[in-house]
């Protein structure tokens, strides 16, 4: 799928919440008054069979980004290493404004989520296969469609995640420093979502 489709199903969806006074973050909560670290919606996002995951939550202390609502966990389905229970690794997470709009992807150490822990190269090539069915709902489709819309970004800023990762474990084991509790980001980008599906449009 080009850059072109997937800003296409972006500018649907926003369609889509517009007609109902809606956006991304009111979609998601469904008039409920999110609670710190309360996930949404229950039972998580499963973007109708596709391999991912996903869920929205909100808190007020650590890794907590500027003018944030909240943000989505997103994880793709992998074959777990040894040792590993988790079927699932974390990709990103989308940091979401007040206003509900996109404003940031950041990548995050392991013991945020306790997911699966992949190499950036084995995570990249688990976004290279991003399918949007037509059964997800309006949210999943949006979300897979800026992981795809974001894939040259993502992949870069997960490069980075593990450079920052091998700065920092220098003098260490990995595995304590993936259950470090001081280290919570380890790479963001800001999002300027019109520039960038008015560029893919016109490409």
């Amino acid at each position: 799928m080009s850059s072109g489709q997937y800003a296409l199903i972006i500018i649907e969806s926003l369609s889509c919440f517009a007609d109902k006074q809606s956006n991304l973050v009111l979609d998601i909560l469904n008039g409920q008054i999110p609670h710190e670290n309360e996930k949404f919606p229950e039972g998580e996002l499963n973007f109708a069979g596709a391999g991912w995951r996903g869920f929205y939550h909100c808190h007020a202390s650590v890794g907590k980004n500027p003018n944030e609502h909240g943000h989505f966990h997103l994880f793709v389905h992998c074959n777990a290493k040894q040792g590993n229970s988790s079927n699932w690794t974390h990709v990103a997470a989308l940091s979401i404004d007040n206003e509900g709009q996109p404003r940031s992807w950041f990548t995050v150490n392991q013991w945020v989520t306790g997911a699966n822990w992949l190499s950036a190269d084995e995570t990249i090539t688990l976004l290279d296969g991003i399918q949007i069915p037509d059964e997800a709902n309006v949210t999943e489709k949006f979300l897979l469609a800026m992981l795809g819309l974001y894939h040259d970004d993502l992949e870069k800023l997960l490069l980075e995640r593990d450079r920052q990762l091998t700065r920092i474990n220098a003098d260490r084991k990995m595995d304590d420093t993936l259950c470090d509790r001081n280290v919570y980001m380890l790479s963001q980008q800001s999002i300027e979502l019109q520039q960038r599906l008015n560029l893919a449009v016109m490409a």
